[in-house]
């Protein structure tokens, strides 16, 4: 089976890489075979984040540090050799092809095989960084986790703007950044019972919450802990403890382990090459096959 809680996916062909608290593990997509572990000294634990860079090069962020894997060798980076803090919360890839690692102590940026680190001295809204993401037009959007400090820093073009409480998000911890087809983005927060869905709209370049989403308004539970939106269009907002809801032509659906959900936390979600749903949540795997999603309403 599956590690028990599953933090983070990434796809590469056809194998699936699934990672968390017990480790790193190669599931064969095409027949759901697990291939093994993926072993390594120290071994890989609390694993917060996993991509597949440009080059086919894996990258693994755990609480020992960074540490890339090309098939065959391993090469690890921690605070002694580029990273502000061996605490490694998100890893990610832009289009430029530059890799960004945040960490407990701000962001590490590499390019051309060098590290530049990025805090709040920089223009970082806190040092501690939980989530990366870059919309549409090349800005780039960083959460924290730390509330009642944090919240959002977004910068582009030399230019920095905020988001937190005080200025419409429903929680200061950040633990999702999404954008829509329609080009709004979507940030997820909270803390166990409390926190809320953000949607954020542009106007001549400048951002501002345009509306914040609850339980109340069809959210599974009030923390929105992983956003998506499928090819399909229906956007998926995952819960710390009530299941997952989607929203699809106007209207919200959350489903839970009644449904079949392999458990209520549903941390990580993609979508492989096939259009074929992964959801990583904390007791193993849920997978929903690309023609059974055009029959949910």
């Amino acid at each position: 089976r599956t590690p028990h809680e599953i933090d983070c996916l990434a796809e590469e062909l056809d194998l699936i890489w699934a990672a968390g608290k017990d480790g790193v593990y190669m599931i064969d997509r095409k027949n759901f075979k697990f291939s093994a572990e993926l072993k390594h000294k120290p071994k890989f634990s609390y694993v917060r984040s996993l991509v597949v860079d440009k080059d086919g090069l894996l990258w693994i962020g755990d609480e020992n540090g960074l540490t890339s894997y090309n098939g065959k060798e391993f090469v690890v980076y921690d605070d002694k050799n580029g990273l502000p803090d061996k605490r490694v919360n998100t890893i990610y890839e832009d289009s430029k092809g530059v890799l960004w690692v945040g960490t407990w102590s701000g962001l590490a940026v590499r390019e051309n095989d060098e590290w530049k680190i990025i805090t709040k001295k920089d223009g970082l809204i806190d040092d501690m960084v939980n989530v990366i993401f870059e919309d549409a037009d090349g800005g780039m959007w960083f959460g924290s986790y730390v509330a009642p400090a944090g919240g959002v820093s977004y910068f582009k073009a030399g230019q920095w703007q905020y988001f937190s409480t005080a200025n419409g998000l429903a929680h200061n911890n950040i633990a999702a950044i999404a954008q829509a087809d329609d080009g709004s983005i979507w940030i997820g927060s909270g803390l166990f019972d409390r926190g809320g869905a953000a949607q954020l709209l542009n106007s001549a370049g400048i951002w501002s919450v345009s509306k914040v989403i609850s339980k109340n308004d069809g959210l599974a539970g009030e923390k929105a802990r992983s956003i998506f939106q499928d090819s399909l269009g229906a956007l998926w907002i995952g819960s710390e403890f009530d299941g997952i809801a989607r929203f699809n032509n106007g209207k919200w659906f959350v489903y839970t382990d009644k449904d079949g959900f392999s458990h209520m936390e549903v941390k990580a979600l993609l979508e492989d090459e096939d259009g074929n749903l992964w959801f990583g949540t904390k007791d193993g795997l849920t997978y929903i096959e690309a023609h059974k999603l055009t029959l949910l309403p």
